[in-house]
């Protein structure tokens, strides 16, 4: 922990540049890929602890901070500790463990999304006392392997009345984004021998006209989210190595994303009647299912679940939206709001258990998960007084409601 941070008088209005670059590097040197955030949840542990904020850390491994003002609401900032892999180290021009050049802060997770945490720690410290409510950060686990159970567990623990999704978004306020749910197709064909293939059912051949059918499907669109859409990530058929042999399995999965409304049986039903219909005409059989995840958090918490997360939106005229947009054209911010083009954990808070949930964090999306990774500093410290501006709001916009709600 740096004397900076230490000693940082979290009453000040002014974001402390020094503490919070440094902080962010300290993020990205304790290497966090999911199910391993431990390294990660021990800087954010010793940092919102000098900067006066009560620290728990739960079963699954999330990081809690937690800020009283007084009574009134609870506006949650969830950002997750986990970053994919580094698979191409000497690809890099820059240490991937963090490293600063040309007023940028270079690393695995400089965007996705500890810069965001980061910023939203510091933006969050400089509230001062005479308010009213509770701000808690969360710092959760596991988000890159599926998005939502971890916020969920948070979630059950701290009861918002607001969330904020702190994954880049260049410093603009986001609204929404679009659902996403992995989905495996399964042929079972009969196996023969390759010299005679009328004697079985190829099922990677009939795979391919499944495929080919898939690519037919219409898909819903949302005027703010855009269109519903769909990918095949991957393909194989089994037995696997093989030779001479006639394949009697093929499985396909599917990178399915959805719009506001659609659920799990929107997304499966018409795979299932294309899949089944398609295999049926050849003599295999088909089966269509959502994949599951399953993996172990860093505490030794078992999860197995349903790879299937809910598209959500924020009205732009909901009270908490119109509120942040006005103080950020006050503080001359990108006053804008948008949607996310890809999936974030308010699938979670929003899409699941229908908490009002909006979006912000430095960085643009586009360099995620990159080879040089990277954010520049001047965008680091806008997200900074973006958070600060945005929690004050929010803060301010739910206590007004419900002094309202009661008169």
């Amino acid at each position: 922990m740096s004397s900076t941070a230490r000693n940082r008088a979290p009453r000040s209005a002014d974001i402390d540049r020094e503490a919070l670059r440094d902080f962010l590097l300290r993020l990205i040197a304790a290497r966090s890929p999911a199910t391993a955030e431990e390294p990660a949840a021990r800087v954010l542990c010793d940092e919102l602890t000098a900067l006066g904020f009560t620290v728990a850390v739960d079963d699954w491994g999330n990081v809690i901070g937690t800020r009283r003002f007084g009574a009134g609401p609870v506006v949650l900032v969830d950002c997750h500790l986990d970053t994919v892999e580094v698979t191409d180290p000497g690809r890099w021009s820059r240490d991937p463990w963090g490293e600063v050049a040309a007023g940028a802060v270079y690393g695995r997770g400089a965007v996705d999304m500890k810069s965001a945490l980061a910023a939203g720690v510091y933006g969050a410290a400089t509230l001062a006392g005479g308010r009213h409510g509770t701000l808690v950060i969360a710092g959760t686990v596991c988000e890159e392997l599926v998005e939502g159970p971890a916020l969920s567990r948070v979630l059950e623990q701290v009861r918002p009345d607001v969330v904020v999704i702190g994954e880049p978004s260049a410093n603009r306020l986001m609204l929404g984004q679009r659902g996403r749910a992995e989905v495996r197709v399964e042929v079972l064909g009969r196996s023969s021998h390759s010299a005679y293939p009328e004697a079985g059912v190829n099922a990677a051949e009939v795979m391919a006209d499944v495929m080919t059918a898939v690519r037919g499907l219409d898909f819903p669109r949302h005027p703010q989210l855009g269109p519903a859409m769909i990918a095949l990530t991957n393909l194989k058929s089994e037995p696997y190595p093989n030779v001479s042999v006639v394949p009697d399995r093929c499985t396909a999965t599917y990178d399915r994303r959805t719009v506001l409304g659609e659920s799990a049986g929107d997304v499966l039903e018409p795979l299932r009647a294309v899949a089944e219909r398609v295999a049926g005409a050849a003599g295999a059989r088909a089966g269509v299912e959502l994949a599951r995840s399953e993996f172990t958090t860093w505490t030794g918490v078992e999860v197995s679940t349903e790879s299937f997360a809910p598209a959500w939106c924020l009205p732009p005229g909901d009270h908490r939206a119109a509120a942040v947009i006005r103080a950020f054209e006050a503080a001359g911010l990108d006053a804008r709001p948008d949607y996310y083009q890809f999936c974030t954990n308010g699938s979670a808070s929003a899409g699941r258990h229908g908490i009002p949930t909006l979006g912000f964090g430095p960085g643009d999306p586009g360099r995620a998960h990159t080879t040089d990774e990277s954010i520049d500093l001047d965008d680091l410290y806008l997200g900074a007084h973006g958070y600060a501006v945005l929690l004050r709001t929010l803060l301010a916009a739910e206590s007004e409601k419900s002094a309202s709600e009661q008169i």
